[in-house]
């Protein structure tokens, strides 16, 4: 297995885990699976690895599956697709993210598949609940369990020729006494369903905006929280063909019901208005949170859990809400105990009838397991196993962050190529397992003689690397010298191991930015040729590029 990362490496962070995780190496036009964990084996019964991907799927979906590889690695950043199709025999919905990067010339992309049926599902029920709502030609109206209309659509203002913001927050007992009799089945069929926790459907007469009066029939879906119902959604229907109206109105009843069992079910549920006040928020949410659904209403959507998110993250969201768009993202957040968590958010403007956002549908689903292994796995990338300081990769970030500064400031970087100076001795006479806690106490050591904004690595057996950000261009020697000259001393005082002292020394090549490179690589190259002159005049030497 090539790459920056070993197959044992993989095993640990993906071996158990639940959804399907592939790591991709681009060898010319195609990719080749360099490692699958167990999931992907069960799902198409053979071992993938060092196959093509033309060779494991259909021509048209590893065209697709290129197609987002190479998405994912123009922008160089992750990516997200659904893919319909791979699983289309069952039923399922999937979405693949994909992290591109590269090592040493070579392209490879790590992709983590997960089951979004269920996700689909409640999107597309809410579009359609929402659809059905504001668009449909059949009145419908939202009353609270102490009945007050708390919302009508424009079907049933024209069909019954109402105005919707002279009814709505009117009690019935606020209602004219001549229209009350319009109200009153209903108003007891809606007592009985309180009671009995049940669903109801009537057939009743009202008279329409024309004047006429006709027949409907009235179904009546309950809205509950905590098991305590807190309105009625009704959806009246003119009556033309009873007993096809009745198996009509049963589908929707059963819509409505599954698209509210699957939300509560599946997700974790946040409802808030425009200014950001807290209005809903489900079980699930305190099962992951423990904040309890009364500590919520009120507070602000922002304050809630100490959300974490970047200011431009913050900016877009509310860019595309502003829109009346769907918003689509990772959040990270703390629990009440504290603890972090993230979720994968989808977060829904809704419109009242007057085109205009009232409120925001957040669906929020758990993915900090995901996120734990991601990070553990962007470490594991970026730092030496054994020391656990930066490796060479690291550190050409960290140049590139304090070269920038110091750019800004006028202020040099100093590079320190360190050599432990008979090292090879360590493990032949005492064996890997000492020879292995002396690497780690030598980098300790590094660690302790260096100032707080250094930051050293390991970049090979016995080879460590140190950057010094701002060093002054008028006395940069002694600046350098001066930790030089502490990391000596750290050494000799030394450490124990089993019983026995070690006080080694170290050579060290040293170059200056910018005065001797502008560039990384360059400046390594001049520092390990400085470190070459230490060397041959013999251990617990110092050279600066440009001496003999």
């Amino acid at each position: 297995m090539s790459g920056p990362f070993t197959k044992e490496q993989m095993d640990m962070l993906y071996g158990k885990a639940a959804d399907p995780v592939y790591y991709m190496e681009q060898q010319g036009n195609g990719f080749v699976y360099a490692w699958v964990n167990p999931v992907c084996m069960e799902i198409f019964g053979i071992d993938l690895t060092g196959r093509t991907v033309e060779e494991c799927m259909p021509r048209e979906l590893a065209h697709e599956i290129h197609k987002q590889y190479r998405i994912a690695i123009k922008r160089n950043e992750r990516h997200r697709y659904r893919d319909y199709s791979l699983f289309s025999d069952r039923g399922t919905a999937m979405e693949t993210e994909l992290t591109p990067f590269r090592h040493e010339g070579v392209q490879y992309v790590l992709a983590i598949t997960r089951d979004v049926t269920e996700q689909k599902k409640i999107e597309e029920d809410y579009l359609f609940y929402q659809s059905l709502v504001q668009n449909s030609v059949d009145p419908m109206l939202m009353i609270s369990a102490d009945f007050t209309i708390l919302d009508m659509n424009p079907a049933y203002e024209k069909t019954f020729g109402v105005e919707r913001q002279e009814w709505i927050g009117r009690n019935y007992d606020d209602i004219p006494h001549d229209k009350q009799k319009f109200f009153e089945t209903g108003k007891l069929l809606l007592e009985n369903s309180r009671s009995t926790h049940k669903a109801s459907s009537i057939f009743l007469n009202r008279v329409k905006s024309d004047g006429r009066e006709a027949k409907f029939s009235a179904s009546y879906s309950l809205i509950k929280e905590d098991g305590i119902i807190r309105a009625f959604h009704v959806v009246f229907r003119e009556l033309t063909n009873e007993l096809l109206l009745k198996h009509e109105l049963k589908r929707t009843e059963n819509i409505l019901e599954s698209y509210k069992d699957a939300l509560n079910y599946a997700a974790l549920v946040l409802i808030w208005d425009i200014s950001g006040m807290i209005e809903f928020a489900n079980d699930n949410f305190k099962k992951l949170t423990g904040f309890d659904s009364s500590e919520l209403t009120g507070m602000n959507i922002l304050s809630i859990g100490q959300a974490i998110m970047p200011e431009q993250q913050l900016a877009h969201l509310q860019s595309v809400l502003k829109k009346g768009e769907i918003w689509r993202g990772q959040v990270r957040s703390l629990k009440k105990n504290g603890q972090p968590f993230w979720v994968d958010a989808t977060i829904i403007p809704l419109f009242d009838v007057e085109g205009r956002i009232y409120q925001m549908l957040s669906i929020l689903f758990d993915i900090t397991d995901r996120k734990e292994m991601e990070e553990q796995l962007h470490h594991m990338a970026y730092h030496d196993p054994l020391t656990n300081l930066p490796n060479r990769r690291m550190m050409v970030k960290h140049f590139r962050e304090m070269a920038a500064y110091s750019r800004r400031m006028g202020d040099q970087v100093a590079v320190l190529y360190i050599d432990g100076d008979n090292f090879k001795e360590i493990n032949d006479q005492h064996g890997h397992e000492i020879g292995d806690e002396f690497i780690h106490q030598f980098a300790r050591a590094l660690e302790r003689s260096i100032r707080k904004r250094d930051v050293a690595a390991r970049i090979g057996g016995d080879e460590f690397l140190i950057l010094l950000p701002g060093i002054s261009a008028n006395d940069s020697r002694s600046q350098i010298e001066s930790i030089i000259s502490r990391i000596q001393q750290t050494l000799k005082d030394g450490w124990i191991i089993d019983g026995q002292q070690f006080s080694p020394t170290c050579s060290i090549g040293s170059a200056l930015y910018p005065e001797d490179g502008s560039e990384f690589e360059e400046l390594i190259q001049k520092a390990d040729h400085a470190l070459y002159e230490a060397k041959k005049k013999g251990g617990g030497i110092v050279c600066f590029h440009g001496e003999e």
